[in-house]
């Protein structure tokens, strides 16, 4: 009986601080986020030349394409983007369409992240269960799960954070569809003394005609950007 005893307390003690350790693991990593989050929103609007260059394959249809344009963003959560004359205004989760007719359409996101909190690294811990997965002086690994409800066809995203600039550099994204790659690299830029995301590029996955879900190679580059210049509100979606 004193060995089942004995057993038992250990078993019990094992699951505690597994537990346990989940819960250190899971703060220490949103401790990481944070600061990422901190140190990005020094960064309080911004307008850049952009240009867009992707390629979709679908059907066996493919063909690299091309867009330029303007964009504008305002801490922490509204972005403005025109490309080929047609101009998308997002606040959080809504986005809003206008032609250069002057036509407007509400953008709907199938299977998205949540961007209610803003466009800045707080989007991860608010849409993933987060662990660290590897720890060096160069490099963190964090592992993001989906929340319920969020990114559907994910399965899991590793994070690669410098922490000595406390900037995220990379990402790999495992598809439920695992035949589709996803990386993604960050490219930054020091403008006014603060790191500034200017590239973004690699390869991942979008949903087409609300089902299928296939590749698409993309590079998004900024040029000539500036940084805190106060923009005014109005230069935003007014009532958005």
């Amino acid at each position: 009986m004193r060995q089942i005893a004995l057993c038992l307390i250990i078993l019990l003690l094992g699951q505690g601080f597994s537990f346990s350790q989940t819960q250190i693991d899971q703060t220490k990593a949103i401790e990481i986020i944070n600061r990422l989050k901190a140190n990005f929103l020094q960064i309080s609007d911004a307008v850049v030349d952009v240009t867009l260059d992707y390629n979709v394959s679908f059907f066996g249809c493919s063909g690299k394409r091309q867009l330029k344009g303007k964009g504008y963003y305002q801490a922490p959560d509204r972005i403005k983007v025109t490309l080929n004359d047609i101009t998308y205004f997002a606040r959080g989760n809504k986005i809003r369409k206008r032609d250069e007719k002057g036509g407007k359409w509400y953008v709907q996101l199938i299977n998205a992240l949540n961007f209610t909190p803003g466009f800045h690294p707080g989007l991860i811990n608010y849409n993933f269960d987060l662990s660290i997965v590897e720890e060096t002086p160069d490099q963190i690994t964090i592992k993001g799960i989906p929340k319920k409800g969020i990114m559907k066809n994910v399965k899991s995203v590793l994070f690669y954070i410098d922490p000595k600039e406390n900037l995220l550099r990379k990402l790999d994204v495992k598809f439920v569809n695992e035949k589709l790659p996803g990386k993604i690299k960050i490219s930054y830029q020091k403008i006014k003394g603060l790191w500034v995301p200017v590239k973004l590029e690699g390869e991942s996955a979008i949903v087409v005609a609300r089902t299928f879900l296939v590749g698409i190679n993309l590079k998004l580059t900024g040029k000539n950007m500036q940084i805190n210049n106060r923009l005014p509100p109005a230069l935003f979606e007014p009532g958005f």
